[in-house]
């Protein structure tokens, strides 16, 4: 079984990734505001974390299922492995809204 620690620590990692990898350094110090293209590209890099991050719960969801129909399963790493799915699903909702909000900010007209 996956230890608290270690659950948490796993977490941490990919909501780290997911707002790491959007966020890019200051090209240069005259352009403090960002574009509406930097919007509508740090919308669709969220949106991409968020199926990432569905895909491994799905996986995760999938593991639990077939240790739990195992002949005396350890229930432990069954529970561990949902838990460990539910967690990355709230991390994809969390990602999903981040991306609803900067699409709020880019204009209707606006080709993505």
């Amino acid at each position: 079984m996956l230890s608290p620690t270690l659950h948490i620590t796993c977490i941490l990692v990919i909501l780290s990734a997911i707002t790491g990898c959007s966020t890019a350094p200051p090209e240069d110090a005259a352009r403090n505001t960002p574009s509406q293209q930097d919007f509508a590209s740090a919308a669709r890099e969220y949106r991409h974390h968020a199926a990432e991050l569905r895909e491994m719960a799905r996986r995760r969801q999938i593991e639990a299922d077939v240790l739990a129909q195992k002949e005396n399963p350890d229930m432990e790493k069954v529970q561990a492995k949902r838990e460990l799915a539910k967690d990355l699903l709230e991390a994809a909702d969390q990602s999903e809204a981040k991306a609803r909000d900067l699409q709020r900010k880019v204009p209707h007209g606006m080709v993505q």
